[in-house]
C-alpha cells in the first residue's frame, strides 16, 4: 500500500513537472512572436489567447496603428497600418548556428528580409565618375533593423540616400542592414565573424549599440542571447534535481537589477562587456580589411528631458543608464572611431521613437546625419 501511494506521488510530480515544463516552453515561444509588441498582459501566453479570442471573433491583432500616424502624418492610414502589420507578421526568429536565432526570411510590400539581412531602400549609390564602390554592413539591434519602420525609412537606407545628397561626387557605396531585434554587441560581433569566415569582405562596418546591452542587462552580464538566458531557465537544477518551479515573468526579469549582485560591479561589468565586444569587432574587423565605426546610441531613459510628455516612449526611469552613460561618453576613443551619441535626446520635443523605444523616420534621419560626419572622412 505504501509503495503504492509513493509510486502514485511520484507520478503526479513528474506530471507537474512536465506541465511547469511545456508552460515555460510556449511561453518561451509566445515571446519571441510577441517580443518589442505593446500588450498590458504581462505573460505572452494570455496575449495569445487573446488575440486567439479576437480571431474566433473576426477581430484583427493587436496592432497598434495611432503610433505610426503620429510620426508618419503625410501616409495615407492604409500604409501605416500594412506597414505595423508587415512588423507584426515578420517579427520571428528561427535558429541559427553561431548566433543562436535570426530573422525568419518575410516578403511584404513595406517589409522584406531575406537570408538574416532586411531589404535596404535604395541599396546603393552608383556613382558612374567612381571606379570603386565601398561596400557598408550595417550592424545593430532592433533600431538598425527598423522596427516598426518601413525598409526605406530604416538608417541604413536613409544613410545611402543622404550620402547621395550629401556627396554626389563621391564613390560609389553599396549597404547591407543585418540588423536583428534583440541582438546586442556580443552576437553582432559573432555574426560579423560568421560573415568574414564564410568569405565575406565588407569595406566598412558600423555597428550601433547601447540600448540592448544595458536594457537586457541580465543577457549581456552573463554573455549569453535574450532568449538562450530565457531558456536556462526551463533546465535549472531546482526543477531538475528537486521539481521546485516557481515562475517568474522571464522578459520582466531581463531588464531589472539583479538582487544577489551589488549594482556596481554589475555595471561595471556590463561595461567591461561591451567595450570588449568593441575591441574584438575592430580586431575582426582589421583582420577583414574593413574600416569599423562604433556608435552608441540615444535611449529614451538618458537626458531626454520631453520623456514624461512624449505620447509614445517608455515612460520607465533607467537609472543604470546615469551610471553606465558618462563612463562610456568618457572612455570612448574617437581615435578607434567610437563615437558616443547617447546625447542626442537633450533638445528633441516632436516625435523622435515610434514605439516605446525603436526611432521614428524623422530621427532616425538625424542618427544618419551624425554618422555621416564622423564617417564622410573615408567615403571620400
Amino acid at each position: 500500500m505504501a509503495a503504492n501511494k509513493r509510486s502514485s506521488g511520484r507520478v503526479i510530480l513528474y506530471t507537474l513537472i512536465l506541465f511547469a515544463v511545456l508552460f515555460v516552453l510556449i511561453e518561451v515561444i509566445f515571446s519571441v512572436f510577441f517580443y518589442h509588441q505593446h500588450s498590458p498582459e504581462k505573460l505572452a501566453i494570455v496575449e495569445a489567447g487573446k488575440r486567439l479570442k479576437g480571431m474566433l471573433k473576426g477581430k484583427p491583432g493587436s496592432v497598434n496603428v495611432e503610433n505610426q500616424k503620429l510620426v508618419r502624418p503625410d501616409s495615407a492610414e492604409a500604409t501605416n497600418k500594412l506597414i505595423a502589420e508587415e512588423i507584426d507578421q515578420s517579427n520571428k526568429f528561427e535558429y541559427e548556428p553561431w548566433v543562436e536565432f535570426k530573422n525568419v526570411d518575410y516578403s511584404g510590400k513595406f517589409v522584406n528580409i531575406q537570408q538574416a539581412f532586411r531589404k535596404t531602400i535604395p541599396d546603393a549609390y552608383f556613382n558612374p565618375q567612381s571606379k570603386d564602390t565601398i561596400d557598408i554592413y550595417f550592424f545593430g539591434g532592433s533600431t538598425i533593423f527598423g522596427f516598426n519602420l518601413s525598409d526605406e525609412e530604416t538608417i541604413p537606407s536613409q544613410f545611402v540616400k543622404l550620402y547621395q545628397q550629401k556627396n554626389p561626387s563621391g564613390k560609389s557605396i553599396r549597404v547591407k542592414n543585418f540588423g536583428t531585434p534583440t541582438y546586442y554587441s556580443l552576437q553582432e560581433l559573432m555574426l560579423f565573424t560568421n560573415l568574414v569566415f564564410k568569405g565575406n569582405r565588407p569595406d566598412m562596418v558600423v555597428f550601433l549599440d547601447g540600448v540592448n546591452d544595458f536594457w537586457f542587462a541580465k543577457a549581456s552580464y552573463y554573455n549569453q542571447s535574450y532568449f538562450s538566458y530565457i531558456l536556462r531557465q526551463v533546465f535549472s537544477q531546482d526543477l531538475l534535481t528537486t521539481g521546485k518551479f516557481s515562475f517568474k515573468d522571464t522578459a520582466d526579469r531581463m531588464f531589472k537589477d539583479p538582487e544577489d549582485i551589488p549594482l556596481s560591479q554589475f555595471n561595471d561589468t556590463l561595461i567591461a562587456h561591451y567595450f570588449s565586444n568593441i575591441r574584438n569587432a575592430k580586431m575582426m574587423a582589421d583582420f577583414a580589411g574593413a574600416k569599423s565605426y562604433f556608435f552608441c546610441q540615444p535611449v529614451p531613459f538618458y537626458k531626454y528631458p520631453n520623456q514624461q510628455k512624449d505620447p509614445i516612449c517608455f515612460k520607465d526611469q533607467h537609472t543604470r543608464y546615469d551610471y553606465i552613460y558618462p563612463i562610456i561618453e568618457k572612455r570612448l576613443d574617437t581615435s578607434l572611431n567610437q563615437f558616443f551619441l547617447g546625447n542626442m535626446l537633450q533638445n528633441e520635443t516632436g516625435y523622435p521613437f515610434v514605439d516605446g523605444l525603436h526611432y521614428s523616420p524623422t530621427f532616425s534621419k538625424k542618427i544618419v546625419e551624425e554618422m555621416l560626419e564622423r564617417i564622410m572622412k573615408d567615403l571620400n
